[in-house]
């Protein structure tokens, strides 16, 4: 499907309290485009559920179901079950997530649906912190940013972990479908939710989303950033199917520099601290281009 062939409106409806520029709402409402009206959808507390599932000003015209922040796999999985129970398997059921509710509060229940390989689509907003209560870091933040958690003081420099790769934890569980993607680039992002929306069993797509306020970036900037993600490196794009990784494209890995400027939440960062991101995502590539030269 081409970006042209989208109908222009899907069941994610116009008029969210979304912050303005907010990438997290660009991606519920261009999945919900591909995917159409067969579908339930559940959000787990999120920057989401409180600017699209707020009773009774829900922006989801399909069912939609609200659950507690660690058991959204859980509740996805059961949601399906009942669905194969009744016969009805032309339905998409959808998880939407931050990266919080993903990786660190959801990820023992990620794993178990993952591990059973349950006929859900789960999608990680990756957001890189819980930006709805405070941007406190995450165990998606990057290394060195600013946060209320990690902050910048004296000899504190921001965040000291780099993030975990839930992707490859999701890979390791031989999972039907793993992606990352990223709006900016819309085909690639096309692809992947269509064909997510037409496979069977465990799917996991994880998609970059800028966040204005926690990212301290103007509302303008989120596409512009990135795009530069993929460019540099710190975004890669790859999809596993059936055993097989694939690198949908190669990044330049320049422009980090740039990249880091144009975000305050690293307006403090440290050559020393630059050079060790580089040095991350290089380790991280060279990782992913092994996966990648695995045979299945």
């Amino acid at each position: 499907m081409k970006l042209k062939d989208l109908p222009n409106e899907g069941p994610y409806t116009s008029g969210d309290r979304a912050c303005s520029g907010c990438m997290a709402a660009n991606i519920a409402l261009n999945v919900m485009r591909i995917i159409g009206e067969k579908a339930i959808v559940s959000v787990p507390p999120s920057c989401m559920s409180v600017f699209a599932g707020t009773f009774p000003e829900l922006n989801w015209n399909v069912p939609y179901f609200h659950m507690q922040f660690a058991n959204l796999a859980s509740t996805i999985t059961g949601i399906s079950r009942a669905l194969k129970t009744q016969g009805k398997d032309d339905i998409v059921v959808i998880g939407f997530a931050g990266d919080g509710g993903t990786g660190d509060m959801g990820l023992q229940a990620l794993s178990g649906a993952a591990h059973r390989n349950e006929n859900i689509l789960y999608i990680c907003y990756n957001n890189e912190a819980y930006e709805n209560t405070g941007i406190q870091a995450s165990g998606s933040s990057p290394y060195g940013s600013w946060s209320s958690t990690t902050p910048v003081k004296g000899k504190l420099r921001g965040n000291e972990y780099f993030p975990k790769d839930i992707p490859r934890i999701m890979i390791a569980h031989d999972s039907s479908y793993v992606a990352t993607a990223s709006t900016a680039h819309i085909q690639d992002f096309i692809r992947k939710i269509e064909k997510a929306k037409n496979l069977r069993g465990f799917r996991y797509i994880e998609v970059l989303s800028v966040c204005n306020p926690g990212w301290r970036v103007p509302s303008h900037i989120g596409p512009q950033l990135m795009t530069e993600a993929v460019d540099c490196g710190y975004w890669i794009l790859f999809e596993f199917e059936q055993g097989k990784l694939t690198i949908n494209k190669k990044p330049k890995f320049t422009g980090l520099r740039e990249f880091l400027s144009k975000q305050d939440r690293f307006m403090h960062i440290t050559e020393a601290q630059i050079k060790e991101m580089e040095e991350y995502i290089q380790r991280r590539w060279n990782i992913i281009q092994k996966l990648e030269d695995q045979k299945p």
